[in-house]
């Protein structure tokens, strides 16, 4: 079973930055590592796309099947460390802002793999709405509503989860340092 080592946090707050600096480090460390987001697939993004951002239980569903076509892929493509641009948590962050029991949709989630770890980069929502590109996929008006909740909620998965906050407004340089370190101290690298 490979290491999995998923980015949360709320849009903007420089998780796909991160993830791809760690995987430049790691592979030339030469770690059999791949780096991967979610959505994974093209047709349920399409789907995602089309529905909006109003029915937190056809997001749940349609986020949980895209992941269990990205989970089949990523254990067909055998790495030691897969680092992962969201993950579940980002199901329970988000949508249970919007309503949804988090009980379930932990539930709806729970045949995939836990990750070794998560690293929640944390981020003021201003700060982020700075960030957040123009021409994301997902920038749905009534998403950017709630990333203060989503924020909060995060904020409480770290706790109840255990994941390392990391502040997203230090240099990226100072995150991916750290961020290779703490992997490290997970896989023993060289």
């Amino acid at each position: 079973m490979p290491r999995i080592i998923s980015f949360e946090g709320i849009d903007g707050a420089g998780k796909t930055t991160l993830a791809k600096n760690v995987y430049g480090v790691l592979k030339k460390k030469g770690y059999n590592v791949i780096l991967t987001q979610e959505p994974f697939t093209r047709e349920i993004t399409e789907l995602i796309k089309k529905s909006g951002w109003n029915d937190p239980v056809l997001l749940t569903l349609l986020f949980s099947a895209d992941r269990a076509f990205h989970i089949k892929w990523i254990m067909e493509q055998k790495p030691e460390i897969v680092l992962m641009d969201r993950y579940f948590h980002s199901t329970i962050a988000y949508q249970s802002v919007l309503g949804l029991d988090e009980e379930w949709i932990e539930e709806v989630n729970s045949k995939f793999p836990k990750p070794d770890i998560v690293f929640l980069l944390d981020i003021e929502v201003n700060e982020a709405i700075k960030r957040i590109r123009k021409d994301d996929q997902f920038n749905f008006e009534e998403k950017i509503n709630t990333l203060e909740a989503v924020r909060k909620k995060y904020l409480e998965l770290a706790r109840k989860y255990n994941f390392i906050v990391l502040d997203a407004k230090s240099k990226i340089e100072e995150l991916t340092e750290k961020t290779v370190q703490i992997i490290c101290s997970l896989v023993k690298c060289s």
